[in-house]
């Protein structure tokens, strides 16, 4: 590989982590999103030996159109037209009921290009993985089992692009519907969701705490400066109101509940409270423990 494509693929890497930093699988263990997008890129670099450097890109940006902001154009510009071409068509439109969606993808299947064929069947393979490790909280054995029929029947319209890649597809949904009858027939006499969260899944949940605590009402102003202050880190979080006594005083609060992996990332929030919103601390509880976090070293 050139010192050209080497950078090319650093910065398509660098694109899909910027790009889907915030999502994760719909595993019950909430993998990163990126560990898919790279899967499925070493999947299409083993089943091609590396030949083509664009396809492997394309690999790793199959989903930013359809799950991101990042325009057809913008990914044409950066990359070219066979990238964004393979992306587009493997581009479903949201804005389409599911069913709908189901048929034309079966419909569209067989006139793919090769490039588009084979990068969704790396992106099937990878998603059957997923679903044999880690099936979605919540999610009965008859839905696990149908996702794994869509996908061959979505495989069986799209044969061909690459021998290695249909054997290994094959062999996927094969081993991904028989873990998943013994996963569900080890739940048979317990919930699913209460065994996955009793295994650890899912991501940690932070409470950030506003005490107001100078005793000022809070304003629809202040929720919109909370809610800035949030989405510049976080894809999602809930705001609540509540009441808190502090220094024998009853006052109007507010409280903010967001999954993150990184305390750090919170804490770094919560002395941004600590400055936009005039606190002299703001609390943060996780895991049943509660710290104060102060915006200076004053205490």
């Amino acid at each position: 590989m050139s010192g050209a494509d080497t950078l090319r693929l650093a910065r398509a890497l660098d694109l899909a982590a910027r790009a889907h930093a915030n999502q994760r699988r719909k595993g019950a263990a909430q993998e990163p999103y990126i560990n898919h997008l790279v899967e499925v890129a070493g999947l299409v670099a083993e089943a091609t030996d590396g030949a083509d450097v664009d396809l492997v890109i394309g690999a790793l940006l199959h989903d930013v159109i359809e799950d991101t902001a990042v325009a057809f154009d913008e990914l044409e510009r950066d990359f070219g037209g066979r990238v964004a071409g393979w992306v587009a068509e493997n581009s479903d439109d949201t804005s389409v009921a599911k069913p709908e969606r189901k048929r034309r993808r079966l419909e569209q299947a067989p006139h793919k290009s090769t490039g588009a064929r084979i990068i969704k069947t790396a992106d099937m393979i990878s998603n059957l993985r997923a679903t044999a490790a880690s099936p979605p909280a919540g999610w009965p054995a008859e839905w696990c089992l149908g996702y794994i029929k869509g996908c061959r029947e979505l495989h069986a319209a799209m044969r061909g692009a690459d021998d290695a890649l249909d054997r290994r597809f094959d062999a996927e949904a094969d081993r991904a519907a028989a873990s998943v009858e013994a996963y569900f027939g080890r739940l048979a006499t317990g919930g699913t969701v209460d065994f996955q969260l009793d295994a650890g899944a899912g991501q940690r949940v932070h409470l950030l705490y506003l005490p107001n605590t100078e005793g000022d009402a809070a304003t629809p102003l202040d929720r919109d400066r909370l809610v800035a202050v949030m989405a510049a880190r976080f894809s999602s979080f809930t705001i609540m109101d509540g009441e808190g006594v502090f220094e024998g005083r009853r006052r109007p609060v507010l409280v903010v509940r967001v999954r993150s992996d990184s305390t750090d990332a919170v804490v770094a929030t919560a002395q941004e409270f600590c400055v936009a919103f005039a606190q002299r601390f703001v609390g943060i509880e996780t895991e049943g423990r509660y710290l104060r976090v102060y915006a200076d070293d004053t205490g």
